[in-house]
């Protein structure tokens, strides 16, 4: 099974609600994803409303993380509002150093479909 990495932005000067949207966008791509018998590792879900439920935890602490878990992923999704987000940057940067496969949302799906079913 391949397995995509689901990248966006999840932090929102507009707090609680504006985290949420971007965690539902996220979840809306792993839905996608797994109803296309595709693999994924969304960090938006493993982390959702942890700012909250572990607010001793540094912002620096998700974002290492998350960079540990992307080998795992065959390919990179990257979710709109990217342009905005530092951590976004930061993964398609360091995806960037694997040599495998980006695609983004809005644009490359059926690419992507294309690249994950035999």
């Amino acid at each position: 099974m391949k397995i995509v990495y689901i990248a966006g932005p999840y932090g929102d000067a507009g707090g609680y609600l504006a985290i949420d949207r971007n965690i539902a966008r996220a979840r809306d791509a792993a839905a996608w994803l797994a109803e296309h018998g595709i693999g994924y590792y969304c960090p938006h879900l493993n982390s959702a409303h942890f700012e909250a439920i572990a607010p001793g935890a540094p912002v620096e602490f998700w974002y290492a993380m998350d960079l540990a878990l992307m080998p795992i992923a065959d390919a990179l999704l990257v979710l709109d509002g990217w342009v905005n987000s530092k951590g976004t940057q930061a993964e398609i940067v360091e995806w960037g150093k694997s040599g495998k496969p980006m695609f983004y949302d809005d644009y490359d799906r059926e690419m992507l479909l294309e690249w994950a079913t035999p």
